[in-house]
């Protein structure tokens, strides 16, 4: 990740005129439209969001049951075979 990073840098310190953060010209399914590019930006806007209710979800169960989010929902966390491990010989 760090090195996409400094990629990243390096490529807007340039003088090249358009260049855009994020975007590492990987064009594969983005619209060409204007229409397109700005329906595609609110979405990415609705993903994030979703995802901060994600996680004050997360902090709101944790909170009301007092385990862990990691503990409470172990299939999400740890590798399948371990989870399914553990559960086969809790008892």
């Amino acid at each position: 990740a760090a090195i996409i990073e400094i990629v990243g840098t390096l490529r807007m310190k340039s003088d090249k005129e358009g260049l855009v953060p994020g975007d590492f010209g990987l064009r594969l399914g983005y619209p060409s439209t204007e229409e397109g590019q700005q329906r595609m930006q609110l979405a990415e806007i609705k993903n994030g969001r979703l995802a901060m209710i994600a996680v004050f979800g997360f902090a709101i169960q944790e909170f009301v049951s007092k385990q862990g989010v990691i503990d409470e929902t172990p299939l999400f966390f740890f590798p399948l075979l371990k989870t399914l491990h553990e559960y086969a010989n809790s008892g």
